[in-house]
């Protein structure tokens, strides 16, 4: 009984030695590849918020812009994230944005002039001489389409002139997101600056 329990440890040690026995690098931790960040669009249906009593009126809308064309050439450069809201009587409606432009996020509005605020939906333009957008709400589709429409002024003449064909934007409802989301510090000195 006794050299049975001495073979069942020779075997059991030799066992665990031999398991034990790694190549000198598997003791290196190895760092896991950090997967690189897309943006990734996280789709919701479009809802038109609307509130109209006595003359007053409001409606808004947030998402993200999606170019209504298939054309490579027609697409968006970056993600833009957008929140309207509409005031019908300042007659104004306020297209807020964020965007990332080449890694930089940055804020941007336009303001638009409402021609027209129906039962049926709002038709604003922005101020912009030369590079005109217009804005649709269509409230019965719960839609939001911004269409731009480039033009050049003429050397000595004082009318735009188009530039080439429009382009189309219509809103969808949901977010843009950067995933997997790169680290944020906001103890972090800035970039390229000596401060302490």
């Amino acid at each position: 009984m006794k050299k049975l329990f001495g073979l069942l440890m020779l075997l059991c040690i030799l066992g665990c030695n031999r398991g034990s026995s790694r190549p000198a690098s598997a003791n290196v931790v190895q760092a896991a590849e950090t997967p690189v960040p897309k943006w990734i669009k996280n789709e919701i249906p479009l809802t038109v918020f609307r509130h109209e009593v006595r003359g007053y009126g409001r409606a808004s809308a947030e998402g993200f812009w999606q170019a209504t064309s298939t054309e490579k050439d027609k697409q968006l450069v970056w993600p833009i994230a957008v929140k309207i809201e509409c005031d019908r009587e300042p007659k104004v409606c306020r297209e807020t944005d964020a965007v990332v432009q080449l890694g930089l996020l940055q804020p941007e509005s336009v303001d638009y002039e409402i021609s027209s605020w129906t039962s049926t939906g709002i038709l604003a333009d922005d101020s912009d001489e030369c590079n005109r957008h217009s804005l649709t709400i269509d409230f019965k589709t719960n839609s939001v389409t911004v269409t731009d429409y480039p033009v050049k002024k003429v050397q000595g003449d004082s009318i735009c002139k188009p530039l080439h064909e429009a382009y189309s934007y219509s809103l969808h409802g949901g977010q843009l997101q950067l995933y997997p989301p790169p680290a944020w510090d906001p103890l972090a000195k800035p970039e390229g600056t000596n401060a302490k």
